[in-house]
């Protein structure tokens, strides 16, 4: 789903909500208008892997540039990993992530003049979808939120691959970003007093 042109000018003045999912493969980022009863874009930035993250985060800010003179008023950011998880997580890529996380949330900070807000990935699932029951690998949940982001949003086109015609991992870190975004939404209406 992707705004540009005439169609984006609509949206131009209504205030609006990003979402970001943030790794140093792909930044996945959803945006909402301010109620939070319409996704207006669901989309990624996925990055080459020979580049380093400065050039990543050039990368990002061009990529999103279109959002620029837009009215975002709250960015919302899934928060990195703090601990150990799995064989693969290793002080050096929490520390990477961390590093990259920030490099982001201040270029954002930078374009749209908004402090961003952190959100735990497992926190932002439970908001987002109260019924929501975490499985026991990543993986499984990353598919299982896909699966309640697509009933929830049965207009999106999804990404599969080419040739294996499987789903991309770019989806998940799609649906990542809307959960966060939709964690934030709940929030605000609950803190508003609306159900």
């Amino acid at each position: 789903m992707i705004l540009s042109g005439a169609f984006f000018i609509f949206y131009k003045n209504k205030i609006m909500i990003l979402a970001l999912d943030i790794s140093t493969s792909c930044i996945g980022y959803s945006l909402f208008n301010e109620d939070g009863d319409e996704l207006m874009e669901l989309n990624y930035v996925k990055f080459r892997s020979k580049i380093s993250l400065f050039e990543k985060r050039l990368e990002f800010k061009k990529q999103i540039k279109f959002l620029e003179n837009s009215n975002i008023q709250h960015i919302v950011i899934e928060e990195p990993l703090k601990k150990f998880k799995g064989k693969f997580s290793s002080a050096d890529t929490i520390a990477l992530l961390n590093f990259f996380n920030g490099m982001i949330s201040g270029t954002v900070h930078e374009m749209f003049g908004v402090e961003p807000i952190h959100y735990n990935v497992n926190t932002a699932r439970k908001i987002a979808f109260p019924d929501f029951k975490p499985l026991k690998d990543s993986a499984s949940n990353k598919h299982a939120i896909f699966t309640l982001v697509r009933e929830k949003e049965p207009h999106i086109v999804w990404k599969y691959g080419p040739k294996s015609s499987k789903l991309v991992d770019e989806n998940y870190d799609m649906c990542d970003s809307y959960v966060i975004g939709l964690c934030h939404i709940n929030i605000m209406k609950e803190q508003a007093g609306v159900n």
